[in-house]
């Protein structure tokens, strides 16, 4: 799948030698983009944003990333996956989930938890589930846009690697 990246509090050219981020353009790289993505697994048949969480779960695990690291225990702060220092989230969920996100970077970074955070989200939701249209979850859903605009804002710098999944491959 194809992508569009921007770098908040953090350099693209000393980010070009992580090991870690080859890894998640590779995971990112191997998920094709389909307007009705499915994916068959053990008999249950995934759809839209649940069979992308389960195939970029699939890839990370390829590469022997922690998933669901806990970064505390109350409030509970769970991520997608963790490696060494990099912490990644993937968020199709409702744009206000964007802040929460950021929380959990903001804490991971102040108690030295991660280096680096990592925001997948897709670049325009309505092209990216194009047969969800209608559906009230893509209206609000969280988008590169507007992460990179409030994130940008945040009075408290927070290195991440903001990732747009465009709707093409």
């Amino acid at each position: 799948m194809k992508i569009q990246k921007d770098y908040l509090f953090c350099s693209p050219k000393l980010l070009a030698n992580v090991e870690e981020v080859r890894e998640i353009d590779n995971c990112i790289d191997r998920v094709k983009w389909e307007p009705k993505f499915e994916l068959q697994i053990n008999g249950k048949l995934l759809e839209h944003q649940a069979a992308y969480n389960k195939a970029f779960e699939v890839e990370f695990e390829t590469y022997n990333w922690e998933s669901q690291p806990l970064l505390y225990h109350e409030p509970r702060l769970i991520g997608d996956f963790r490696k060494n220092d990099v912490f990644v989230e993937i968020q199709f969920g409702n744009s206000a989930t964007l802040y929460r996100d950021y929380y959990k970077f903001h804490y991971g970074l102040t108690h030295n938890l991660l280096s680096l955070a990592v925001l997948i989200v897709p670049t325009a939701p309505k092209q990216f589930f194009p047969i969800r249209k209608k559906e009230n979850s893509v209206q609000n859903m969280a988008e590169f846009n507007l992460a990179y605009k409030y994130f940008k804002l945040l009075p408290i710098p927070v290195p991440i690697m903001l990732i747009g999944l465009l709707p093409e491959n």
